[in-house]
């Protein structure tokens, strides 16, 4: 049981892993084209490229205001899974804890108490 579970750890892991390495390489390419926007002459283009990259600014803009509202709105519901989560693994932490006392417990009595033990008491 504990080697499967670490398994699955390791697999949630490595997938983990990967999809920020792909986000790690979306962002990198995008900033990269976000910088070579910036490094065009501006002075040398004709009005309607001008008028069409702010038009775009505008659309970008807008698209992130959006972006922050639903951003927030999933913040909180993804704060209270995490909540949820957090208490669940106490939970089971905690369940496992007691088993492992109360099998320590058992453990000992066996090993402790003599087997003529409620007859003396008697």
């Amino acid at each position: 049981m504990n080697q499967a579970v670490h398994q699955l750890l390791q697999l949630i892991l490595q997938g983990v892993t990967w999809a920020l390495r792909i986000v790690d390489a979306l962002w990198a390419w995008s900033l990269t084209q976000i910088h070579g926007a910036f490094n065009v002459p501006w002075e040398n283009l004709p009005g309607w490229k001008v008028a069409l990259a702010f038009v775009a600014i505008a659309v970008l803009a807008i698209m992130l205001i959006f972006m922050i509202v639903r951003g927030l709105e999933a913040f909180s519901r993804i704060a209270a899974a995490f909540w949820t989560i957090a208490v669940v693994c106490f939970g089971i932490l905690s369940f496992v804890v007691m088993a492992g006392l109360l099998s320590r417990g058992f453990q000992w009595v066996v090993a402790s108490v003599p087997d003529d033990f409620w007859a003396r008491l008697l």
